[in-house]
């Protein structure tokens, strides 16, 4: 954000410390009483008076006439205006933002424009006041709640995700904090436990008591004492059992320690309507009792404020959208808005000197900083904040937000708010012009960059100094250093006006300050936007009913601002000086219109901009277009124009419009015509430039200023900026010297230099050398480079970095002292370097600086690289691995290149992916219809499947044709968010994508969004292509030689005329050879995947950006085997064959429809007529599909409902299991036999061995499951009870507990085997076994296998039901525990982890 820039501030040597302060309280009372001013201090006959505090300076309004204005028209201190405030949101609890200066609600409405505080709500039924949460807690509901309807809705909300940053930390460290210390106490009393159990063994018995006493007072196991009691063993194995669960807990207690992570409460919301309107309650302290709690209403309504985090000072309002299924819980994302608020209109009745600008006008909270993004605003954001904006009339508005942008005055939104918000509806909007200066051409968009808007640039003054800033010795009144300065890429002015960057005003009441300093162009907007709204609340009082449109009031801020020496005129805000001028002309129709102006450039320029060197080389003529814009109003729409009056009257103002103005041009080096007459429809004029004669290496600035012929004393009607950089040529030595640059406080001083062709970087050389440098005070100074390219963001050619002169010692050399730093940026031969350097504005002291600039360069001579003029162009460069060599030439164009030593590193692998689903719908039309039309928007879902193999995984996720833009953006808007594959949300990005980190490996959903105002927009992008980077585990060197034999042999010497590296003379071309039939490429990257990293030539150039396509893998051949022996049998016929197979397929047939068969008779009497007549290994085959039947959901827990085991058939599947555990366990033994088989014979066995290991693991799975049943639910059973096959014997005879002991031990011994067999991790393993611990009451025992299995399990639909089962008995051990904290813990995050549905973006 525009407004997020540090503070620096100087300590003020101020007033002496008070060693004593009772004594100083006295002397200052004594000297009180004597003098009639405050207080001295001091001695003797140089006394000194005490000063008073400058406190008009904290929120500065004295330099921009608004404090004196209001003190001459107090009731124009904004009454009657709306201010709306497009930010992070407002806090409700902020001081001095709670009433206007007429005692009105200071705050209309706060609205979340982002959606992310909306609740999806759903309906449920009500029993005796208590109802079912969205968490899963039962509420009980308030008895005085009104609810004629009794219908009930209920949604739940992520605390976090309504919480700034800084307010979250806080919350979460004090939850955090008070679980770790329950959970602590849980562990000290197992490990007291555990100690008591060795002292007993080593018959120190007088230590148990002490245990019993821990006992009574912390949350302690009960597993231990049950299982010291319930295991029915020798005393022995009794005690090596509790021991080893003892030990068990401790270490599960560990793991679970160690993996927690609090994400947060989930709040329960109920939402109904009383008959009148909707009302919430929320459930902040997750208790589940409602039944003392108010129901709040929407704010606009009722004023309801809620209290979100007591402790924290946080404080939340409701909206209810979509005939009250959605609740809208509106917070705050961070402090900027409640700072911007206050310098805008907070207003303070106890301390009137706090007053923001405009006390008496209201605000319209619109926050379109999402949570979700770190407070980022949203394409979404913004258009619900500009159609809240119409919505509610608002007056004046303001934006302290904005970004750098790759073309001006371009895109939806901006064109949106101009044509809509500003032209039709009348409101002022002001917005913050950047905190990315002091180079030229760096405001940020909409407020610099945008026609409509106000751009605001920062300025400090003398006030702000002594207040804020506890300065010793004040500078003179300047721009803040940081503030970005125009003009914009196209040539418009870029800064409008300025007015004061700083203040200390109100703040959120969970920052725990009521006032605040903070800096920035952020500040700087609010206070211009204050003094709009000054204007407008007078005009509205002075003027009646007269028409005020946003240009007329634009139009007398800047036209009357003070001079202050800043680019193209750009001046000092002055309020009553702007009132005058409203009032003067307030009956000239020509004030009501804003202008228009083309110059018919290449580029369909707004200002006559000539950069680059060819630019000013000669003179140049231009076509200037000049068209008036009037302003519209909704009533003249056609569907709203019944009689057709106001189209009339808008026409009529239109037909008597003209202007006859004179021009003139500032400078001589410009040439315009004497006179213009303009009417409705603009007129055209030639401009002529002769920039030839001009200093090299200057900024040059003019401009085409026109009059009204009729009052010139007016000033300026419009201004057509003119500005020239015409660079420095550089030599061939590739270097550039501008010289001793003398520095004063606040001083700036810029150079351009044209970049040689195919120069890569440059480096910036800074020595202090002056002789008094050593007596001189420290200075931080900026050094600011930057290039300008055709639609491109102007961060890509960017370098700012603060400098700290005379902060270093320097070294003394040929006797004066000096200091040396050199700063490197890369760059684009044949655009225009600006070099910047500034003495930050605080910083006192003379200084001189000499600058040096050198270059230096490698580019590609041929493929993508080509040059261009002999520049290269900036293109990556590729090659494909389905190329043994690649050849690439290189060339150094600009000087001898030396330390040259090539190297190709690829650090990601590049994947597209295409939606597996792309669905197209239109918005609800409460928030999202398009202002020019009035319909709903359209939003595009793409999804998208993204698999990441390992832990850890860092990735980008890009999609060029829509991201990496917002306020240029074509689209409405952009965003995605991933899921994992539990539905669970795991984070969000916009339109500037960022890296990622995903932790776990496995499946994710990637959902974007893309909203637009045509659904037949969005059908072309219905399969575009998601890029996913993603970051290798190890990078990988792609071998590099000057001579292609290297690349395949070193028994072949190299010629002697081969280049050997090291050196490359200026214009020398040096062949470049690539392995890439060598590359050692992942495993993850699949052919038609591309390898992206660098190619670095040298340390001294730029890198170049290089992509490997992946080939085609290898095709492997099959292994060949030795013949078979000939077999001395008859061989088959054709027929008999034939018959043969068809009857074993038929036998297949029948086994499969043994495990789909729906009726056990059937399954049965198919099993005995297969059986009938098969060998041992069918006859496996067929008990194992028997088998598979009786346990057909083998994901599920044993003994739960899904897994339909019931003791009669638990009992069946034991002894089937048994038949095939014989049949097969001899043949699984012999698979070890065949591992490295080669004749046809051979794989044939080990492929029957490897299936007989399969149906014996499966048998012995089955087994175990069927065992864990029957021991969970206490149902005795044994082996014996079973005959062969599958045929049931009653074992009712047996005595039960002998048989359940029984069963436990046979438990025990097909556990043993199965993990002799399959590996211990296996999730159907870990099912299978850990409930015989359960048997045995080894809680923590069975847990182990758990937890370790959840934590490394990857997260994939494929094993959603596995991890389901295993969450499922996760729960239940802890339940046997009776480790309460943990089971609450682990049921509040359930519904987080696995939601019912996903998060709407």
């Amino acid at each position: 954000h525009t407004g997020h820039l540090g503070m620096n501030t100087v300590q003020d040597g101020g007033l002496p410390p008070a060693k004593d302060p009772e004594k100083l309280k006295a002397l200052m009372s004594q000297v009180s009483a004597a003098l009639d001013e405050e207080s001295l201090f001091g001695g003797s006959d140089d006394t000194k008076r005490m000063p008073s505090f400058p406190t008009h300076g904290l929120m500065p309004r004295g330099e921009t006439q608004a404090a004196e204005f209001v003190r001459k028209y107090p009731q124009y201190d904004g009454r009657g205006v709306v201010a709306a405030v497009l930010d992070t949101g407002i806090d409700p609890g902020a001081k001095g933002l709670q009433v206007t200066s007429e005692g009105k609600r200071k705050v209309v409405d706060y609205i979340d424009c982002t959606g992310s505080g909306d609740v999806e709500l759903s309906d449920v039924c009500a029993e005796e006041l208590t109802l079912k949460g969205a968490s899963g807690r039962t509420l009980r509901l308030n008895a005085e709640w009104k609810n004629p309807t009794g219908e009930w809705r209920v949604g739940a909300k992520r605390l976090s995700r309504l919480l700034p940053g800084e307010v979250w930390m806080s919350v979460s460290a004090e939850r955090s904090q008070r679980f770790r210390k329950n959970a602590q106490q849980l562990t000290d009393a197992v490990l007291a436990k555990k100690g008591a159990v060795q002292d007993k063994d080593q018959g120190k018995v007088s230590e148990v008591s002490k245990v019993s006493e821990v006992s009574k007072v912390s949350e302690v196991s009960k597993a231990s004492e049950i299982s010291a009691k319930s295991i029915k063993t020798k005393d022995s194995d009794t005690s090596k059992n509790l021991t080893e669960e003892l030990d068990a807990q401790v270490d599960v207690l560990k793991t679970l320690n160690g993996a927690y992570a609090d994400l947060g409460p989930l709040l329960d919301c109920v939402v109904f309507h009383d008959g009148e309107q909707w009302r919430a309650a929320i459930d902040v302290d997750e208790s589940g009792d409602l039944s003392a709690a108010a129901a709040l209403g929407a704010y606009k309504h009722t004023s309801d404020v809620g209290e979100l985090c007591k402790r924290q000072l946080f404080y939340y309002t409701l909206n209810f959208y979509d005939e009250g299924r959605t609740l809208s819980i509106v917070t705050c994302a961070g402090s900027h808005s409640t700072h911007v608020a206050g310098i805008l209109a907070a207003h303070h009745p106890e301390e009137p000197q706090n007053d923001g600008v405009a006390p008496g006008a209201q605000l319209l909270s619109l926050m379109i900083g999402d949570h979700r993004v770190g407070s980022m605003e949203t394409g979404v954001g913004l258009t619900r904040a500009v159609n809240a904006i119409v919505e509610y009339g608002a007056d004046v508005a303001n934006m302290s937000y904005g970004e750098p942008s790759s073309s001006p005055n371009v895109g939806q939104w901006v064109q949106t708010v101009a044509q809509e918000v500003v032209r039709r509806h009348g409101c002022v909007f002001v917005s913050s012009a950047g905190n990315e200066g002091p180079a030229l051409s760096s405001t940020g968009s909409p407020g610099g960059t945008s026609d409509g808007f106000i751009g605001v640039g920062a300025h400090v003054g003398y006030d702000q100094m002594l207040a804020e800033y506890a300065m010793y010795e004040t500078v003179g009144d300047t721009v803040f250093t940081w503030s970005s300065r125009g003009p914009t890429p196209d040539g418009d002015r870029g800064v409008d006006v300025y007015a004061p960057g700083s203040a200390i005003t109100s703040f959120p009441a969970y920052c725990k300050e009521r006032l605040c300093l903070r800096n920035g162009t952020s500040m700087s907007s609010p206070n211009l936007c204050g003094v709009a709204a000054l204007l407008v609340s007078a005009w509205k009082q002075e003027m009646g009913g007269a028409s005020l449109s946003p240009y007329r009031v634009k139009n007398a801020i800047v036209s009357t601002a003070k001079p202050i020496g800043e680019l193209h005129g750009a001046g000092m805000v002055q309020t009553d000086s702007a009132w005058q001028f409203l009032k003067r002309y307030a009956a000239r129709a020509a004030e009501q219109v804003s202008w228009r102006t083309h110059v018919d450039d290449s580029r369909r320029a707004r200002g006559i901009y000539l950069r680059n060197a060819e630019e000013s080389a000669h003179a140049r003529f231009f076509n200037v277009s000049v068209v008036p814009v009037f302003p519209t109003s909704e009533k003249a729409r056609l569907e709203h124009d019944s009689d057709g009056e106001s189209g009339r009257l808008e026409s009529q103002t239109q037909f008597d419009f003209e202007q006859r103005l004179l021009l003139v041009a500032t400078e001589s080096w410009v040439s315009v015509p004497d006179a213009l007459y303009v009417a409705s429809q603009g007129n055209k004029f030639a401009a002529r430039v002769d920039a030839t004669k001009l200093q090299a290496g200057r900024l040059h600035t003019a401009s085409i200023d026109a009059y009204d012929s009729t009052d010139v004393d007016r000033g300026p009607v419009f201004s057509i900026p003119v500005t020239v950089t015409k660079p420095l040529h550089v030599d061939a030595s590739a270097c550039v010297d501008l010289g001793t640059l003398q520095f004063r406080p606040t001083e700036i001083v810029r150079r351009f230099v044209a970049v040689p062709p195919g120069a890569t970087r440059a480096h910036i050389v800074l020595r202090a050398s002056n002789a008094a440098a050593l007596e001189s005070s420290p200075a931080l100074f900026y050094l600011h480079c930057m290039q300008l390219e055709p639609a491109t963001r102007f961060r890509k050619f960017f370098m700012r970095e603060r400098v700290s002169i005379g902060h270093k010692s320097y070294a003394a050399g040929g006797g004066s002292a000096e200091q040396k730093e050199t700063k490197t940026m890369d760059v684009i031969g044949g655009a225009t370097l600006e070099v910047c350097l500034a003495q930050f504005w605080n910083q006192l002291g003379a200084h001189d600086i000499d600058v040096r600039v050198e270059f230096n360069g490698i580019v590609p001579a041929n493929g993508g690289g080509a040059l261009a003029e002999g520049g290269p162009l900036r293109a990556g460069i590729t090659v494909h691995g389905s190329n043994a060599v690649a050849r690439l030439d290189f060339i150094a164009p600009v000087r001898p290149e030396y330390d040259v030593s090539p190297s190709i590193v690829l650090t990601k692998a590049r994947k597209t992916l295409r939606p597996h689903e792309a669905v197209i719908s239109p918005l609800g039309a409460e928030r999202d219809t398009h202002l020019a039309t009035g319909s709903a928007l359209y939003k595009l879902e793409l999804d998208y499947r993204l698999e990441t193999t390992r832990e850890e995984t860092q990735l980008c996720l890009h999609m060029p044709a829509v991201d990496t833009q917002i306020y240029e953006n074509w689209a409405d808007n952009f965003a995605l968010a991933i899921f994992d594959a539990n539905k669970r949300y795991l984070i969000s990005q916009i339109s500037y994508t960022s890296p990622l980190l995903i932790k776990q490996c496995g499946e994710s959903l990637v959902r974007v969004q893309i909203r637009h105002r045509s659904a037949k927009d969005l059908e072309a992008l219905k399969d575009i292509p998601l890029l996913v980077d993603v970051v290798l585990k190890s990078s990988i060197r792609l071998t590099t030689k000057f001579d292609m034999a290297s690349i395949f042999t070193s028994t072949v010497s190299s010629s002697a005329a081969v280049y050997r590296g090291g050196f490359i003379a200026k214009g020398s071309r040096i062949p470049l050879f690539i392995d890439t039939i060598g590359a050692a490429v992942p495993s993850e990257a699949a052919p038609g995947d591309v390898l992206v990293g660098k190619l670095t030539m040298s340390r001294h150039t730029a890198d170049f950006d290089f992509e490997y396509v992946v080939p085609a893998k290898s095709i492997k051949k099959p292994e060949e085997s030795t013949p078979a022996a000939p077999k001395t049998d008859k061989p088959e016929s054709k027929e008999e064959q034939d018959q043969r197979e068809m009857n074993e397929a038929l036998r297949r047939v029948r086994v499969d429809w043994v495990k789909k068969s729906r009726d056990d008779g059937v399954r049965t009497r198919l099993v005995t007529d297969l059986l009938a007549n098969s060998n041992d290994e069918q006859r496996a085959e067929v008990l194992a599909a028997q088998l598979s039947a009786l346990d057909a959901t083998s994901s599920a827990l044993p003994w739960s409902e899904a897994a339909c085991l019931t003791a009669a058939s638990a009992r069946r599947a034991v002894g089937i299991a048994d038949s095939v555990i014989e049949l097969t366990r001899t043949q699984a033994l012999t698979a070890r036999l065949y591992e490295k088989a080669q004749t046809d014979d051979e794989k044939t066995l080990k492929k029957q061995a490897e299936l007989a290991r399969t149906q014996l693991i499966a048998a012995l799975t089955t087994k175990c499951r069927a065992l864990a049943a029957l021991t969970h639910g206490s149902v005795s059973a044994t082996a014996s009870e079973t005959c062969a096959d599958y045929v049931e014997v009653d074992g009712s005879d047996n005595d039960e507990t002998d048989a359940s002991e029984q069963t436990v031990q046979e438990y025990e011994r097909a556990a043993a085997e199965l993990r002799q067999w399959a590996a211990a991790d296996d999730v159907s393993v870990v099912i299978a076994t850990a409930p015989l611990h359960m048997a045995r009451h080894q809680y923590a025992r069975a847990l182990q296998p758990v937890l370790a299995w959840l934590a490394k399990a990857p997260m994939k639909p494929a094993n959603a039901a596995e991890r389901r089962s295993m969450v499922e008995l996760r729960n239940q051990l802890l339940a046997k525990l009776q480790w309460t904290i943990w089971s609450a813990h682990f049921r509040a995050i359930a519904p987080i982890e696995s939601p019912a549905t996903y998060e709407r973006l």
